[in-house]
Order: C-alpha cells, then sequence, then structure tokens
C-alpha cells in the first residue's frame, strides 16, 4: 500500500482546487477500499473544507465513518446523494487521486494504469474513458468495476457473458444513470488484440440496465454478482443483498441469492427458493428459506461445471475469509435440498460440515479447467495483498500455493481477476478492475513464465513472478484504450 499524509497534514493544506466529479455519489466499495487506501491516516484528524457546491464548508469529521456500518458519517451521506461540492481540500496523492482520500473516478479525473513489464501484462481498458469497447456512448457506462465471466453454452451462437457491479453512467443528468449490476456479451474469441463487446441486457431507454434491480428498501444499499454459469441452456447468477459497507475488506449482507435467464442474459427471473439469508432487514422473497447463521460463510460465490456436476465455491461476505465448495447434480441446480458440501474427505448434506478448500484471506473467486496447464485454476482476490492464483487436479482440492499475478505492492487498490473461459493456452487472459480508475481492464498473464516445463503442468510456481510497474499512465492518455507494452 503506497504511504499518504497524515490527516492532520490534510488539514494544513487549504482550500483545494479540484471540483467535486460528476459520479460523486456513494457506491460499489467506496467506504472500505478508499478507507483501505488512506490507511491509519483516517483514524483522526480533519479533511479541512469540505463545502457545498459554490461555497467552502464546515470541515468533515473523518474518524472512520467513511465505510462505518450505520452510513451515519458526514461525509457518507454527502457523497450518497452526490452533494459533495467544489470546496474540496487536501493534498495531492498520485495514487490515491488528486484529492486525499479521493480517488479519480470522485473527483472528476479517469485514474491511471500501470505498464507492466514481466508475465503479467494489463492490454486494454474494457470500460470507460477511451476504451474502444465505447461503453459510454452505447450504454452509459463510465465506471463500473468486477466483470464474472461464463460462457453462455449455445453452440450456435457461443458469447461469453460478463457480468459488472455498480455501474456509474452520466452523473450531470436526474438520477445519475446509476445501477446496481449490467451485463455485457462477447463473441471476441482472439484477445490478443482486446476484448470488443458485442451487445448488453438494455432498457427502454437503450441504456444498460440492471439485470437484478436492488430493492429500495432502507437495509439494501446494492444487489452485487457474484457468479455467473450456464447450465442446459439456462443463465444462473448468484449475487449478494449489501446491507453496509463496513471497514477496509469488509462489507455485511442480507443474503446470497439466485436469478435465471431462458433469453441469454436479457432478462431475469429471481428464485427466492435459493436464497441463502443471513438477515431479516431485506426480505429475499416469498418462498425463501427462513434466516439461518450456517449461510454466513456462503455469501459469495464461484461457479465451475464438470460432465455431470455444479460446482459452487462459497465464502463469506468481504475479502477476509475461507473458501469452502458445493456441488448438486446438473439436474437438481434449483433444489436446495440436493446440495452437498465437502468435508476434507466426503460430501456431506450440512453446509455447517463443510471444511476450508482454500485458506483466508480468498474473495471474489473465478475457477475453470485449464488446458494448457492440465489443471483447474483458480484466480481470486487475496484480502489487500495481491490478485493470486492456485492450481488443483480435482475441484476439492488441493489447491497449490498461491502464485500472486498483480501484487498490491505495484498496483494499490487492484482487485476482481475473472478468468476468460475460452483463455485455454499459454497466455490467461482475465479482467481486473483498479480502484484508482473504478474500470475493469483487460490482463493477460504469460503461464509458461510462471510454471516450469514441461507444458506449465505444476502444481506450483518454479519462482517468484518478475512483473514490475515501468509507470503509470492516466487513462485518458491510453489510444484507443490499449496500454502501451514499455
Amino acid at each position: 500500500m503506497a504511504s499518504v499524509a497524515s490527516a492532520g497534514a490534510i488539514a494544513m493544506t487549504g482550500a483545494g482546487t479540484a471540483s467535486a466529479g460528476p459520479c460523486s455519489e456513494m457506491f460499489g466499495n467506496f467506504g472500505s477500499l478508499l478507507e483501505n487506501q488512506t490507511g491509519a491516516g483516517m483514524g483522526t484528524g480533519s479533511l479541512g473544507s469540505l463545502g457545498s457546491s459554490t461555497t467552502a464548508g464546515s470541515t468533515g469529521s473523518a474518524s472512520r465513518a467513511l465505510g462505518s456500518a450505520d452510513r451515519s458519517g458526514w461525509l457518507v451521506q454527502q457523497l450518497e446523494t452526490g452533494s459533495l461540492g467544489n470546496g474540496l481540500s487536501g493534498s495531492l496523492n498520485t495514487v490515491t487521486g488528486s484529492v486525499y482520500g479521493m480517488p479519480p473516478w470522485v473527483t472528476g479525473e479517469q485514474g491511471t494504469v500501470p505498464v507492466l513489464r514481466g508475465p503479467t501484462r494489463f492490454l486494454q481498458l474494457v470500460t470507460g474513458p477511451t476504451s474502444p469497447t465505447a461503453s459510454i456512448s452505447r450504454y452509459a457506462v463510465a465506471g463500473t468495476d468486477l466483470g464474472i465471466m461464463w460462457d453462455n453454452g449455445d453452440a450456435e451462437d457461443p458469447q461469453v457473458l460478463m457480468a459488472f457491479g455498480d455501474t456509474m453512467g452520466d452523473c450531470t443528468i436526474p438520477g445519475n444513470q446509476w445501477r446496481s449490476n449490467v451485463l455485457f456479451r462477447s463473441a471476441d474469441a482472439d484477445l490478443s488484440d482486446g476484448l470488443s463487446i458485442d451487445s448488453a441486457a438494455t432498457g427502454a431507454d437503450g441504456l444498460a440496465k440492471s439485470i437484478v434491480p436492488r430493492s429500495g428498501l432502507p437495509g439494501e444499499v446494492t444487489i452485487i454478482p457474484t457468479a455467473g454459469i450456464s447450465v442446459d441452456g439456462v443463465q444462473y447468477l448468484r449475487f449478494m443483498s449489501v446491507a453496509a459497507w463496513g471497514q477496509p475488506g469488509s462489507w455485511t449482507t442480507n443474503y446470497s441469492g439466485l436469478a435465471r435467464s431462458t433469453d441469454n442474459g436479457e432478462n431475469w427471473t429471481v428464485v427466492p427458493e435459493m436464497a441463502r439469508p443471513i438477515t431479516s432487514a431485506v426480505p429475499a422473497g416469498r418462498g425463501a428459506p427462513p434466516v439461518d447463521a450456517a449461510w454466513r460463510t456462503a455469501q459469495m460465490s464461484s461457479f465451475l461445471t464438470t460432465d455431470d456436476h455444479l460446482y459452487e465455491y462459497l465464502t463469506p461476505s468481504g475479502r477476509q475469509g475461507p473458501a469452502i465448495l458445493a456441488r448438486v447434480p446438473l439436474d437438481g441446480v434449483l433444489d436446495p435440498a440436493a446440495y452437498v458440501y465437502w468435508d476434507g474427505s466426503a460430501w456431506v448434506s450440512d453446509v455447517r460440515d463443510a471444511e476450508t478448500v482454500m485458506p483466508a484471506p480468498t474473495s471474489e473467486i473465478s475457477v475453470m479447467w485449464n488446458d494448457y496447464l492440465g489443471k483447474y485454476t483458480a484466480m481470486y482476490s487475496g484480502g489487500f495483498t495481491s490478485v493470486a492464483m492456485r492450481t488443483a487436479d480435482r475441484p476439492e482440492g488441493p489447491w497449490s500455493a498461491p502464485a500472486p499475478l498483480v501484487d498490491y505492492s505495484m498496483l494499490p487498490g487492484v482487485y476482481g481477476g475473472f478468468m476468460h473461459p475460452w483463455a485455454q493456452g499459454e497466455d490467461l487472459y482475465y479482467l481486473v478492475t483498479t480502484w484508482n480508475a473504478y474500470n475493469v481492464f483487460l490482463v493477460r498473464t504469460r503461464l509458461s513464465e510462471l510454471f516450469p516445463a514441461p507444458l506449465g503442468r505444476s502444481a506450483a510456481p518454479a519462482r517468484p513472478a518478475t512483473t514490475e510497474v515501468v509507470r503509470q499512465i492516466p487513462v485518458s492518455d491510453l489510444v484507443g484504450g490499449m496500454v502501451p507494452t514499455q
């Protein structure tokens, strides 16, 4: 994590020159990730003059209210209503944003992207300003995160579906064009020159729509996708109902839900019977099972299919927990009683008996079979350390030691890591999000440089990754959204 100035130093800098950006509304992981970025300096002190849209206002307290569970802090309320004005003050910081504590997308800038040397390279901006996908003009997607990918299972019209999290559009217009989640489609099979977007699930206005809208009830902040899969031509999406953003890497949920689509992801129907509720604050729908604390270990998911089973890797909400594993026959996806859980030696019926298959911190997992390695691969956010990968011969493991792909020392604020299901060769392609830009990038890791011969078939990396940062460049300087190689 990059060092930042103390909060006391901020108060002494006087009025800043940056103005609030077009999307100062609070959303996504702002509370937890922003506080992690700014570090201990946010624990005490003042942010200086946090004013209205026309004048400098009173000093705002920064005593960890940014990510507080009760969301009562003054700054949180200002950000959530989009009313944070032009009187921002603070010291400049090139990593976390032009105004201390504010990522660039809040203050009206576009963030930066690293030029890397080594096994891992950032290739392309997939969403947002300068992206060749034209996500802003086509679908009003100026900022978003995640990009969970899966094959739609259609042999006649194969596509990769991509589910994104909290999404902003043109926030200068009434309503802010803010959506809890959106979905893109791509038939691009050659990722060496970037990832193209063919279509999106859209509303009557032609904009990318929330495929699973939030309820609007007081106990729910947003709805975030966590996993997607196709089984027998039906698309399934796991999502979490977020109750509140908490301390760094932590958030609380109401339940994990499941939705299904029979029209290639255009329209979705929530299946309440498949919910895993852990609070009663926001109902999961008529027919949902009762609240059960046992589901706290199963609020976020990652799907994997084999010839006869759907596997589901489960983690608690947040980025600090371990992963457990469930599976179900492919014809029993909508039968909650058909799911069984790995206890370390056998499959059992009670989730309480499940044993860890990947240790904490493991979150936002993506799992698939990799032909080049001849193994199952799992990519995930390792808390606040890195985006990493493990390999195994069986879905239940044992899983190898982690191989870091994008380390926080080279890029603070990176998270996600969702593999492209068609990337089965030497080059592994995946999507990550940078908090700095609050947009999604296509990244490539050359597996032959991480794993030894023959054909990279090893359970552990042969040597530490040698990827290093050459320089950082503004997203606005990208030509056609492509990241330079030098």
